[in-house]
């Protein structure tokens, strides 16, 4: 009954939002996730107000307090005056659930709210710049029925990591298919949103479930700005988890193509040791013990692929089997409570 209720309330909040009027100020909802970042996190909420105070917009943050062990120490006198930004509410998580699931528990926290039109997907630390969220603004009023993606025409990062993240483009493209060139960054209209929180991949990597959602994506070109304060805490474990995890996203593509590949290399090592077999007994062009140590490897390559194959095989039906982790569903269960701030005052 919960869920037929979540159900009918996320349809019901989309249908009232299918058409954003411009001549309304428009709701925005920010959701940011933050782990232990709180002072790169103080200096993101007066720089929004000021990059969006001469826009018709009214805006709620919702930061998702992902297990921090710094407590955040906010209070309203910490913001000053807001033009634009009327509440902020700290969602606080039961432990540390990570980048990724921290922000599907904040949109799904967002898609049963009906004040809202658009909600924004950024990071704390400044990296995503305040000043481009207006480019995402006019991209979505121009295409209210599309999620606009911050597409990084430059990068602020060291040489090292735009070659592993030019590697993990190709590695993405090349085993799944698609293209993806974004990341959390976005903007998504209210009605989109109920759908994304849907799927079962949103709980492992947003952006690759808006390009698996086959929803219209629109791309806006920014560039990637400095931080805010600290360190980033990705490091390299950290890099590779996410982009396995996007790659995840499209597991079952993964899977055929990699079981296409087995098949093709198992086909050609039995097509090998046929023509060896036929080689050593019609001709004596091979020198004696060759073609029985040939034939013993290829059979080995052989059953390594077979046992690939069969324990892929068993993985992806044990996987289509098991329960599926919806975060629409299983979100309330990782909050632990909120702070509420009221800055319209």
């Amino acid at each position: 009954m919960a869920r037929s209720a979540l159900a009918a309330a996320l349809w019901s909040n989309s249908m009232s939002n299918l058409e954003i009027k411009a001549t309304k100020p428009v709701r925005i909802v920010i959701v940011t996730p933050v782990y232990n970042d709180w002072e790169s996190f103080k200096k993101l909420v007066p720089n929004i107000d000021k990059y969006l105070r001469d826009r018709a917009v009214s805006v709620k943050f919702i930061a998702v307090d992902d297990g921090s062990f710094q407590e955040p120490k906010l209070t309203e006198h910490d913001w000053g005056q807001m033009d634009v930004v009327n509440s902020l509410e700290i969602l606080r998580l039961t432990s540390n659930q990570g980048h990724q699931r921290a922000i599907a528990i904040g949109l799904s926290r967002v898609a049963v709210d009906a004040d809202a039109d658009v909600v924004i997907v950024m990071d704390c630390d400044g990296e995503d710049r305040p000043q481009d969220i207006g480019a995402l603004l006019d991209a979505h009023l121009k295409t209210p029925n599309a999620i606009i993606v911050a597409s990084r025409a430059t990068r602020s990062e060291g040489f090292a990591f735009v070659v592993l993240y030019a590697v993990y483009k190709h590695c993405f493209r090349a085993m799944t298919g698609k293209s993806i060139d974004f990341g959390n960054f976005s903007m998504i209209p209210m009605p989109l949103l109920a759908r994304l929180v849907h799927l079962p991949e949103a709980w492992n990597h947003l952006a690759g479930t808006i390009v698996r959602s086959r929803l219209p994506i629109v791309r806006v070109a920014t560039d990637r700005g400095l931080r805010y304060a600290g360190q980033s805490s990705m490091n390299l474990v950290s890099l590779i988890i996410h982009g396995l995890s996007g790659i995840s996203v499209f597991s079952d593509t993964v899977f055929v193509r990699l079981l296409l590949i087995a098949s093709l290399l198992g086909a050609g090592t039995m097509t090998m040791a046929a023509a060896l077999v036929a080689l050593r007994l019609l001709t004596d062009w091979t020198p004696p013990g060759w073609t029985s140590t040939t034939i013993v490897s290829l059979v080995i390559v052989f059953m390594q692929v077979l046992l690939f194959s069969g324990g892929a095989i068993f993985m992806q039906l044990q996987r289509r089997s098991s329960p599926t982790v919806i975060p629409a569903w299983v979100a309330p269960d990782y909050i632990l409570g909120s702070i509420h701030f009221d800055l319209s005052v």
